[in-house]
């Protein structure tokens, strides 16, 4: 049997070929000139009335269907499952039935993402193993959409079927309330990962109407985020193209791998967190608090430091919800490194179907595993003082750019990459000092000194500019939309992490 699996209208719904709208998105003018006054302004006419969830689930369920509205299938089925399954949690005591009702939440959780992510690449990696055997064997193969945000909302549905199974919160009683913690626009599509104990005891509160310091913040935090996205990560974004562009034509030079390394680490930071800033200036407009998903993630003296600061909301719940769980560091090295490699072998897998995002899990565990048994933070900063914490950031650094390489590259370019890097050693004009190589030194440096600033406060450099006197904060707002006029890429492309 060959072919591609033909199941129906079902099957060809959910094509990579049928016929899909543009997304919204955090960038485009229907959002932020249409959806996004229209629902602050809704939100604000019910705020003291339970509709005003049903304003936030419609405005919700309406962002998300944008892009095609069969999206909104497994999205329902995961959240009234999640729902009724934490409901019985709470009214049954027999601990038998509990594990199976958990058991049941987390199999259809994670039987849809793997449906939806696993399947077609394990599908398609079998049949190229046979073809590489000899072997007449050729399995059907299954082309699906990835509904946006899956990785995202399964996780989060996860988390609170989970801790009503550990009774650490009660299940809630209003099925609107509960769908709009799950649907909450702002972190449905590529997050923060948000606990139920943290967004939907807000959603169950009636929120005071914002100030305008608080409205001042939010909408910094909207334009930074928009500034980050269009004028940093979008020309990152070129750079990485234009190298991986070269590679694969077969123009190779000393060091490439290295100018696309850096290109990428500063890509992906300001991309998520420019999504990140924007959600959570969005979600103050609706008197709605989202956690810090970053800080300063490039200053990290360790591995383990680097996940400290990076996509904190997915780190802690790998670390709540698999690396305790399996036993953390509680039963002697052997099985703490086991269980750091899992954890972070399956939080690579979390970000896509590939052996190369399965490398790069593999690297970080690594890394955390080093940096146990010898701790090369600490010993340098013992012995150099505040010169070897900062040679601990710069090797942090370097060793988080090589597991980009591998998150980024694919199985055509990785060698040549690597290769690139190596070769180095042996050319004196390893570095690619035309347009390509400027850009990323000039859009680095203006990444590193912002975000020295929040380093050296503890706190996001857009909260310092948020506090200053307001005419100033106008004038940071007003530069920022200056320079989105005239740096920002004209083609902006999507988020990077909407395919996760």
């Amino acid at each position: 049997m060959s072919g591609t699996l033909d199941g129906g209208f079902f099957t060809r719904l959910i094509s990579a070929d049928f016929p899909k709208k543009n997304y919204m998105t955090f960038i485009s003018y229907s959002y932020l000139f249409i959806f996004l006054p229209l629902i602050v302004i809704f939100y604000h006419i019910f705020r003291t009335s339970w509709l005003a969830n049903v304003v936030i689930l419609l405005f919700s369920y309406f962002f998300y269907a944008v892009g095609g509205l069969w999206f909104l299938i497994p999205l329902m089925i995961t959240s009234l499952i999640d729902f009724y399954v934490g409901r019985k949690l709470d009214a049954v005591s027999a601990q038998r039935l509990r594990k199976f009702l958990l058991v049941l939440s987390l199999t259809a959780n994670l039987g849809l993402l793997a449906f939806f992510k696993y399947v077609p690449w394990l599908l398609d990696s079998m049949n190229h193993g046979f073809s590489a055997a000899g072997l007449a064997i050729v399995l059907p193969t299954l082309a699906v959409t990835l509904p946006p945000g899956i990785s995202f909302y399964t996780f989060q549905t996860m988390s609170y079927t989970i801790e009503v199974y550990w009774r650490e919160m009660k299940s809630s009683r209003s099925l609107i309330n509960y769908l709009a913690f799950v649907t909450f626009w702002p972190h449905l599509v590529a997050g923060p990962i948000m606990r139920a104990r943290t967004l939907l005891t807000q959603l169950e509160k009636v929120r005071p109407v914002i100030s305008a310091d608080e409205a001042r913040y939010a909408l910094m935090l909207i334009i930074w985020g928009l500034a980050k996205k269009i004028v940093l990560a979008d020309n990152f974004g070129w750079i990485v193209d234009s190298v991986d562009g070269h590679i694969k034509t077969g123009f190779v030079w000393p060091g490439a791998g290295l100018v696309f390394g850096y290109a990428f680490a500063g890509q992906i930071y300001c991309d998520f967190s420019a999504y990140t800033d924007i959600a959570r200036g969005s979600a103050k407009l609706v008197g709605i608090e989202l956690v810090r998903n970053f800080r300063t993630p490039y200053y990290a003296s360790s591995p383990s430091d680097f996940w400290r600061r990076w996509h904190i909301s997915l780190s802690t719940w790998l670390r709540d919800y698999l690396y305790i769980p399996l036993g953390g560091n509680r039963f002697g090295r052997s099985l703490e490194f086991r269980n750091l490699m899992l954890t972070m072998t399956l939080g690579g897998l979390w970000h896509g179907a590939g052996i190369l995002f399965i490398a790069w899990g593999i690297w970080h565990g690594l890394l955390l595993i080093l940096y146990r048994l010898v701790p090369l933070d600490q010993m340098l900063e013992k012995l150099l003082g505040n010169i070897g914490k900062a040679v601990s950031i710069i090797l942090t650094f370097h060793l988080v750019v090589f597991g980009w390489i591998l998150f980024r590259a694919d199985v055509h370019t990785i060698g040549p990459l690597l290769h690139s890097i190596a070769a180095m050693s042996t050319s004196p004009d390893w570095f690619y000092f035309d347009a390509i190589g400027r850009g990323v030194l000039i859009l680095m440096a203006v990444v590193l000194i912002t975000d020295l600033i929040g380093y050296l406060h503890d706190v996001e450099c857009v909260e310092l500019l948020a506090r200053v006197n307001p005419y100033v904060a106008s004038g940071i707002a007003a530069a920022c939309y200056f320079a989105i006029v005239t740096l920002g890429k004209r083609e902006s492309s999507q988020f990077i992490y909407f395919q996760f």
